[in-house]
């Protein structure tokens, strides 16, 4: 069974990546210009990607229930396409595939062999950010769900409203991240899987789809070949960069670095015809399809997405003085932005709302610096920590002198490849170091400063990579020292992206069967709305994912489009291990280990919060347990204007032997002593008055630190408490 689902991992990886050349192939065939058509599958991902893109688009317009009622029809139009190409004899045998397929594979069994070892099936999972369930959110929205719905949580604008996407679904085709979830959207349509399958393999999948963009963009732009070729582009495939990426579930910089390499791509392309008096017009799909990406997932980036391209069509420029030339290559750039526009009007419209809202919230969070040793991902840790400061200063020289040395070299022999390396690297690390010094006003200032290096890794990677441009006519000496270079170097990538996965095969957030079973009460007609009172951020984002056809109402500010407001809910649906049972069994519902429900409007409903003298929680699996130090407190408050008697059952664990202590306010309740196994202390007759009480859970004896760099006292953990109300009195 073990097998069949690690295998299910991998099959459904190759099936993306397929399904996306499958929908690129022809296009790009058809498009590229005639000089690049044996590379045409280099721009196929690209291509499949933006015109899968362009099909939900399409299809979120019309009243058409989501993607489940067009996808599998939509296929013939890249069959139509491929036969088309065939037809006009545009198809033609691909070069320098193999080497790369190799990397793919090697690349592709790395990143996902961890996520294969939980055994729980297909899933998602996370090293720390949320935005797997955001996706899958809208995934849902756009499989499911026409534009004019307004079932359940979709007709519900005081929660989803966002400047002026009034709706959930109006949110995702003007604000939120499009592509991303369509594309998620279209392929669970067409695969017949549910949409929070799909997250974490989506985003292995785009890193290796990726591949064949940077292996043209690095040979193209500085000329590199052979396996220096291969060399670079199994950095980018292996580097801890897009390992971070991966494993947060970070999609949108992986598609715009897809969007921004294509885009370069095309400019320096057409650039270079324009100066030999060609037309730069056969560049124009490529530049389409690459703004079509950039616009329907990071539409902000579209504001600087051109600074590579635009930096080497000014030196050319300055070195030539073609104006001409120049404004042929803007005047094609031009078009297709503005052709773009007009067809996805709803991403550039929202822009500004875009910007206003990085102003109005601090997205993100920090994220150590990169720098120039982490641009070739010579980070410490799955965390991207800096080295310390003595070996970051060798190592950031190391990276320079090494891309001085290739630059001066170049210089040398071909100056025109020596400008492309210089603007593929000088325009990102100046906007970076913008961002660095942002960092002592704006914490998350850093956040952005990697995703900026993110985005542009592809052209980045090629201009640092210049170096082995250099040593390819050298003498055997000097190839086999930067063989051994390359070697050190691709060695500590790998090494930065094992330790991913060793956390990554015990992920700390993943989409468990008590997290997806949720979905069941969509369809169960007890429950008509909910209050979603859920402690873990992880499971309160996925639950709104799971429950979209249900009203739901948060007292927080969950995310973008999940908006806090009056909690108008029939049932409170929470996973806190404080667990009250109100007056009524009815009103009271155990829907698995993790999750229950609570009338909201029932008697004698009590509620319960941590106080003092808690560790954060901690879980594995389905169990999840809060350290004491040695005195916790639970604030338990009774609104009903009456004594409640109630019954306490608590399970506990103790770090070593001793006796547990429970007060109800000053008095003692309960004593019992502990082993270090699990105990059930039980407390049958407690008698809370009205307002707020303090209920204290107090060990005996000093509390040891558990040692392994473990700096916390632990005296006793708490796995469950439950408080369930016998009767209320005055």
């Amino acid at each position: 069974m073990a097998a069949v689902i690690q295998m299910l991992y991998y099959l459904t990886a190759a099936g993306l990546i397929a399904h996306t050349f499958f929908w690129g192939l022809g296009l790009a065939w058809l498009a590229m210009p005639r000089s690049w058509r044996p590379w045409a599958w280099t721009a196929a991902p690209g291509f499949g990607l933006a015109l899968q893109s362009a099909v939900v688009w399409a299809g979120a317009h019309t009243a058409l229930a989501g993607t489940n009622a067009y996808a599998r029809g939509s296929e013939v139009i890249p069959l139509a396409l491929l036969a088309v190409a065939v037809a006009r004899r545009a198809a033609c045998r691909p070069r320098g595939w193999w080497g790369l397929a190799l990397v793919l594979i090697a690349a592709g069994v790395l990143f996902i062999s961890p996520m294969t070892k939980p055994g729980i099936g297909l899933t998602s999972s996370s090293l720390g950010s949320c935005d797997q369930a955001d996706y899958a959110a809208g995934a849902r929205v756009l499989q499911e769900f026409s534009r004019s719905d307004r079932t359940g949580f979709l007709g519900q604008p005081e929660v989803t409203k966002v400047r002026s996407a009034e709706y959930f679904f109006d949110f995702w085709l003007r604000l939120n991240h499009f592509t991303p979830s369509a594309l998620i959207a279209h392929n669970a349509a067409v695969f017949g899987l549910e949409p929070f399958r799909l997250v974490s393999i989506t985003a292995v999948a785009l890193v290796l789809l990726n591949l064949p963009m940077v292996l043209f963009l690095a040979r193209t732009a500085v000329g590199l070949r052979g396996p220096w070729l291969l060399g670079l582009v199994a950095l980018y495939a292996l580097s801890p960069i897009n390992a971070y990426a991966v494993y947060h579930g970070a999609l949108g910089q992986l598609y715009a670095a897809q969007g921004i390499g294509l885009l370069t791509l095309a400019v320096l392309g057409a650039g270079r015809a324009a100066g030999r008096g060609r037309s730069v017009w056969p560049w124009l799909p490529l530049v389409l399809a690459a703004f079509w990406l950039l616009a329907g997932g990071y539409n902000f980036i579209l504001t600087v997405c051109l600074a590579p391209a635009g930096a080497w069509l000014l030196v050319m420029l300055w070195l030539r003085r073609d104006w001409a030339a120049a404004g042929r290559v803007l005047a094609l750039v031009a078009v297709a932005l503005v052709t773009c526009a007009v067809l996805f009007w709803g991403r550039f419209d929202g822009l500004i709302e875009r910007f206003s809202l990085f102003d109005q919230y601090d997205f993100g969070w920090v994220v150590p610096l990169a720098s120039p040793e982490g641009w070739l991902g010579l980070s410490r840790d799955a965390q991207l920590h800096a080295w310390p400061p003595a070996v970051r200063v060798v190592l950031s020289a190391g990276v320079l002198v090494l891309w001085a040395a290739g630059l001066e070299v170049l210089w040398r022999r071909q100056k025109a490849l020596a400008l492309a390396a210089l603007a593929l690297v000088v325009p990102v690390v100046f906007g970076w170091y913008l961002l660095v010094r942002e960092t002592p006003v704006r914490a998350n200032a850093s956040y952005d400063a990697y995703k900026l290096i993110a985005v542009f890794y592809p052209g980045l990677l090629a201009g640092l990579g210049c170096w082995l441009v250099a040593v390819r006519p050298a003498g055997r000496g000097v190839r086999f020292g930067a063989a051994v270079v390359l070697a050190v170097i691709l060695a500590a990538n790998v090494a930065g992206t094992t330790d991913f996965r060793v956390q990554m095969a015990v992920p700390p957030l993943r989409v468990h069967r008590n997290l997806f079973d949720l979905g069941q009460l969509e369809s169960d007609p007890r429950f008509a709305s909910f209050n979603m009172l859920l402690d873990d951020f992880w499971s309160r984002l996925w639950a709104n994912c799971f429950l979209l056809r249900k009203p739901q109402y948060f007292a927080t500010h969950t995310y973008e489009g999940r908006i806090n407001t009056a909690l108008k809910g029939e049932w409170n649906l929470r996973d806190s291990i404080l667990r009250i049972e109100p007056l009524r069994p009815e009103d009271f519902v155990v829907f698995n280990v993790r999750f229950h429900l609570v009338r909201a409007a029932a008697a004698g409903l009590l509620t319960a919060g941590f106080g003092d003298g808690w560790y954060p929680l901690e879980h594995s699996g389905p169990a999840r347990w809060r350290w004491s130090g040695g005195q916790g407190v639970i604030e338990l408050d009774n609104p009903t204007g009456a004594s409640a008697r109630a019954q306490l059952r608590l399970r506990v664990v103790a770090f070593r032997p001793q006796a547990l202590t429970v007060r109800l306010g000053g008095k003692v309740v309960a004593r019992q002593a502990l082993t270090s196994a699990e105990e059930i202390v039980a407390v049958d007759d407690l008698l809370l008055p009205p307002g707020r009480t303090v209920l204290t859970l107090a060990g005996a004896g000093a509390a040891p630190a558990p040692g392994a760099g473990d700096d916390r006292v632990l005296a006793f953990a708490l796995y469950d408490f439950r408080l369930r109300v016998l009767a209320l009195g005055k």
